[in-house]
């Protein structure tokens, strides 16, 4: 039989043969000697979660990359109702992406560079122009002493060495 000639499962017409039985899982039709076989089967599949199907995984395979790639356990980084935050391998909380907010200030840097062209095009000066707005990261660690913005791993450098610097030390107040 050729596989146009296969019949499906479900009938192409409205038409159900009265003999068939239908299956309490899925509600699918079968003859009655099948249908008992067809429900064992169909409830293991229906309560059986199935893997998650990792395509990078497959592709590395029998590749020389394949160990150079890391094998961490992966957790899922969505939220899902119950969980407090979502936590990575490492055991930190998951950083809540702001990409809108970085697109948004990737755009407005764009724009005021297109006006500084434009203003110096026209016969302007640089000076003429306000400074750009700085672009605030809310991951950066203000330094106490000399109230510039650093990363984690640079703001623990900076900040004990800017710590022991005389020109941060606030001035004693003078007594007449």
């Amino acid at each position: 039989m050729a596989t146009s000639e296969k019949m499906s499962t479900r009938p192409t017409t409205g038409y159900i043969p009265e003999n068939m039985v239908q299956c309490k899982v899925c509600g699918r039709r079968f003859n009655p000697d099948r249908v008992t076989r067809h429900e064992e089967i169909c409830e293991k599949t229906s309560t059986k979660k199935r893997k998650v199907y990792d395509i990078a995984k497959h592709r590395l395979k029998g590749t020389d990359i394949e160990q150079y790639v890391r094998k961490t356990a992966k957790i899922n980084h969505r939220y899902a109702p119950g969980k407090e935050l979502a936590v990575v391998a490492n055991g930190r909380p998951d950083k809540k992406s702001d990409w809108r907010r970085k697109h948004e200030e990737f755009i407005e840097a764009i724009q005021a560079a297109k006006k500084v062209q434009v203003h110096l095009a026209r016969g302007g000066k640089l000076a003429d122009l306000p400074p750009p707005p700085p672009s605030e990261n809310p991951d950066y660690i203000e330094c106490p002493h000399c109230h510039r913005r650093f990363n984690e791993a640079a703001a623990a450098r900076h900040i004990p060495k800017c710590a022991s610097y005389l020109h941060n030390k606030p001035k004693p107040v003078r007594k007449y």
